[in-house]
């Protein structure tokens, strides 16, 4: 597969990184000489520099004889008419998509094709969602849900006390009762997918699927009672698009209980007309004094979601030594904090890059896949898929189906509404949902399993 990416920005390199990895052709095009010379000299790839708005750079790059046009500058506009005129001039590109971030061109929830475009994918929508699917499980951790399944996929790192520790799968699932399954183990940095036999060693990190209903039995088992309490009160520090996106989400009982700092007047005003049910501040959360004058430490959950990085972090951790009882923080510029989040007092980190670059995965890989999602710095992928009647092992036994070790299928949710873990009786039946997690190093051996 031939894939023209276009801007080397962060999100840029990190779906490069992952598609060179699938050994797929990679060609980047941006206007900024030092960004290409820096993507030639990190990954095996090959970048022009110019304008992604000139047809001739476009034909530079190959984009005519590309199977996919990825947009990620910073920057819509060029995004869309790149990929405007990519399907124009060049109809046949199979598959063509712009990350847009203003609601603007799209409209709030919109992922209609517009200007002849395949995809349209928001960065700030997904960061949002992921968000909204952390508080809508209750527990306040890195988890990932997949609502059309109800299941949930969170990572955790084994201890010296975890009840995981130096057992293999089957003793571990004797043991430790629960509808989950651990879908992958990494190691010193090396990513596995598990046997019966594997045994969990102290430092692993281990990727568990869980049935939403049990989420809080394993949770308490590995982390201790789960405090599900309800929020009485939620501070949303930054007023951004992800912010927008959370409170239209919100139902006006929840938009009550929510306190929005935002230090510049003109967009306090404006959110204040959007949301006049919402308690805004026009202060900087940096001033001290606002949070003891509007008790802010006593929130049940804190949310930063400002565009910087490190003021993030900082919010959140104050916000915890302060009282608050839960803090989410958003990394949106330097993926480097999240190994370092994991270390400190901060109950989740949402990257938009990861939650982008694996929307945009999920539509390169294939109209069967219903979601995807990675962890392990994408060297984990966990995918949905619909059994559709072109699958080769309709009605057919799970243990009938040599998966190579190279796949487990952790989960099933059938159209009925039931949601299990398979043992090797199951058949798959049409219009089932499948979870699937495996090895990205493995994603061609699973994309022939479940693909088109």
């Amino acid at each position: 597969m031939n894939v023209v990416i276009i801007g080397a920005g962060r999100r840029g390199l990190r779906l490069a990184k992952h598609l060179i990895e699938e050994n797929k052709n990679v060609i980047f095009l941006d206007s900024n000489a030092e960004r290409c010379q820096q993507a030639v000299a990190k990954l095996d790839c090959l970048a022009i520099c110019g304008s992604a708005t000139d047809v001739n750079k476009l034909l530079e790059a190959q984009a005519n004889h590309a199977d996919a046009v990825i947009a990620v500058t910073d920057n819509d506009e060029t995004n869309l008419v790149s990929c405007g005129i990519v399907a124009s001039e060049f109809p046949e590109v199979k598959t063509t998509i712009a990350a847009i971030r203003s609601i603007s061109y799209i409209g709030k929830g919109s992922h209609h094709p517009i200007l002849g475009i395949s995809y349209i994918v928001n960065p700030d929508e997904e960061a949002a969602n992921r968000i909204l699917g952390i508080i809508q499980s209750g527990l306040y951790k890195d988890v990932i849900s997949f609502p059309d399944a109800h299941f949930m996929l969170f990572a955790t790192t084994i201890k010296k006390d975890s009840p995981f520790r130096d057992k293999t799968l089957i003793d571990a699932r004797k043991e430790i009762p629960g509808q989950y399954v651990i879908a992958g183990i990494r190691r010193k940095n090396k990513v596995f997918t598990p046997y019966g036999d594997s045994i969990i060693k102290m430092g692993d990190e281990i990727a568990i699927i869980v049935d939403e209903e049990e989420s809080k039995d394993i949770f308490t088992v590995l982390s201790g009672p789960v405090d599900d309490s309800r929020i009485r009160k939620m501070l949303i520090v930054g007023a951004t698009r992800i912010t927008r996106y959370l409170l239209t989400s919100f139902t006006s009982q929840q938009r009550k209980k929510v306190t929005l700092i935002e230090k510049d007047e003109k967009t306090a005003r404006e959110f204040l007309e959007l949301f006049p049910d919402v308690l805004i501040i026009n202060a900087s959360v940096t001033d001290e004094a606002i949070w003891d004058d509007e008790k802010l430490y006593d929130s049940d959950l804190v949310i930063s979601v400002t565009e910087n990085d490190e003021l993030n972090i900082i919010t959140s951790l104050y916000a915890k030594r302060l009282g608050a009882k839960r803090v989410i923080s958003l990394i949106k510029t330097n993926n480097n904090y999240i190994q370092l989040a994991s270390h400190l007092d901060i109950d989740a980190t949402i990257s938009t890059t990861n939650a982008t670059v694996d929307t945009l995965v999920r539509h390169l890989r294939g109209s069967s896949i219903e979601t995807l999602h990675s962890l392990f710095d994408g060297a984990l992928e966990v995918y949905e898929f619909v059994i559709g009647e072109s699958f080769r092992y309709l009605n057919k036994a799970l243990k009938d189906v040599n998966l190579r070790g190279k796949a487990i299928i952790a989960g099933i949710k059938r159209s009925s509404g039931e949601n299990f873990i398979p043992g090797g009786n199951y058949s798959f039946t049409l219009n089932d949902t499948v979870i699937v997690a495996s090895a990205h190093k493995d994603q061609s051996f699973v994309a022939e399993l479940f693909g088109n």
